[in-house]
């Protein structure tokens, strides 16, 4: 026997017929759903069931009758606590032991297994009761004849094992297990292309049940660090402009991540340091970051004469940022770019190794003309400001600044924008 409760759609039983209104819409603006909440009544154990049987009425079409199976209790599944892996290179491969253990009251009966390497990490093996779900590394295993009883710990069968990619930096493994139920059924994965064709994975029998293994708490994933040693080419993107003095031109400066690394999250800054002879009059501002309380992509702190600016690291992909100069004064000196990254997701915020960092520095050149104004003369105060903006440059290379990584295309590409792509600067002209 069952209750039978009202649930927070307001739909309930009346007089022993469960009534609920409701709109089909399309299905692609996707269809409304009833809840029907049902709880074991007095007296029931876990494991016993009963059979609902039900009929769905509409005007103007044939009613619909079915029935379904409700089983008093639930499985519930957890998965150890998996240690973090390190000395790894790219390319390389590495084991990810898994237990399961059954938490709950009633037996597991099929389960199925998520394991996500968020793109960097993949199965080492191809197992043929396993698919590839998404091309960034989510991958679903099915075992639709496991049985875990209530208190029981099972282990997957040959250990699991994972191999991270040739752009792998800070990589983090997760996995989970989830009881079988309507949503996934063995025919699933014949439909698959992306079904492995190796030995499949088994679950055998955990001695001991696991013994003084840390399981996760719920049926949330486990998840394992597993840092990877490489390296990433970072290329700074200069500009130059050029008009009267009083003229206003954009100028696009930034980074290109020539990798093989592509760290998830990093602490990536391009720092911005503006020609003598310029004057920031605008610069990058998105307002979908102001409206969601973050901070601008570009900042400055020393009243406009460096910018420090973020963007995302993804390998090929280049991140340019677009301000307008105004110029104030003819001096040939340059400004410059610099870039730097690091390593977020480890316990020591490391450097990521730059193999070429020839090219981490790119001058924003300018040429002025016209008549020059009496300001100009003061050399004293023109040198003190250059020596400022190159000590700015140099501690905001060692600076710290949380860099958000975003996976998802941004909305304009600006790499559609024809820039100079300036060689680096000459150490005697850099001003620093």
């Amino acid at each position: 026997m069952a209750r039978f409760s009202e649930a927070d759609d307001g739909c309930g039983p009346r007089k022993g017929v469960f009534s609920c209104d409701m709109s089909l819409i399309p299905k692609e603006a996707g269809w409304s759903q009833k809840q029907l909440v049902m709880r074991p009544a007095a007296g029931a154990r876990p494991g016993d069931s009963g059979v609902l049987r039900y009929t769905v009425t509409a005007e103007g079409v044939s009613p619909v009758q079915g029935s379904i199976t409700v089983i008093a209790g639930r499985p519930e599944l957890r998965v150890n606590e998996g240690e973090d892996v390190s000395g790894l290179g790219p390319r390389d491969s590495f084991d990810a032991p898994i237990l399961i253990r059954n938490t709950g009251d009633v037996p597991a009966r099929g389960l199925a297994l998520g394991l996500n390497g968020g793109g960097d990490l993949y199965p080492a093996t191809s197992h043929r009761n396993c698919a590839r779900l998404t091309e960034d590394g989510v991958t679903r295993c099915l075992f639709p004849d496991a049985v875990i009883a209530p208190g029981e710990t099972w282990r997957v069968t040959p250990v699991p094992r994972f191999k991270a990619s040739e752009h792998a930096v800070d990589p983090r493994l997760s996995y989970a297990a989830s009881a079988y139920n309507a949503d996934l059924k063995p025919g699933d994965l014949g439909r698959d292309p992306q079904r492995g064709d190796g030995p499949a994975l088994r679950l055998e029998r955990e001695p001991g049940d696991g013994g003084d293994r840390l399981f996760t708490a719920d049926s949330g994933p486990a998840t394992i660090d597993v840092p990877v040693t490489n390296s990433a080419d970072f290329v700074a993107r200069g500009d130059s402009l050029s008009g009267k003095v009083g003229a206003e031109r954009k100028v696009s400066i930034g980074y290109v991540n020539n990798g093989p690394g592509d760290p998830n999250v990093a602490k990536v800054r391009a720092v911005f340091t503006v020609p003598p002879g310029a004057k920031v009059v605008h610069a990058p501002y998105d307002p979908e970051l102001e409206e969601e309380e973050w901070e601008q992509h570009c900042l400055t702190d020393d009243g406009g004469r460096t910018y420090v600016c973020d963007g995302n690291t993804k390998v090929g992909r280049e991140n340019l940022f677009e301000f307008t100069l105004r110029i104030v004064r003819k001096d040939s000196r340059p400004g410059s770019v610099a870039v730097t990254a690091e390593v977020v997701r480890d316990s020591g915020n490391t450097r990521l190794p730059d193999q070429r960092p020839g090219n981490d520095k790119a001058a924003v050149r300018l040429t002025a003309s016209g008549p020059a104004p009496a300001a100009d003369t003061d050399s004293g105060g023109l040198v003190a400001w250059t020596a400022s903006a190159g000590a700015a440059a140099v501690l905001g290379a060692g600076g710290v600044l949380v860099m958000r990584r975003m996976r998802r295309e941004p909305s304009a590409d600006p790499g559609s924008r024809h820039i100079s792509n300036a060689s680096s600067v000459p150490s005697d002209e850099a001003g620093d």
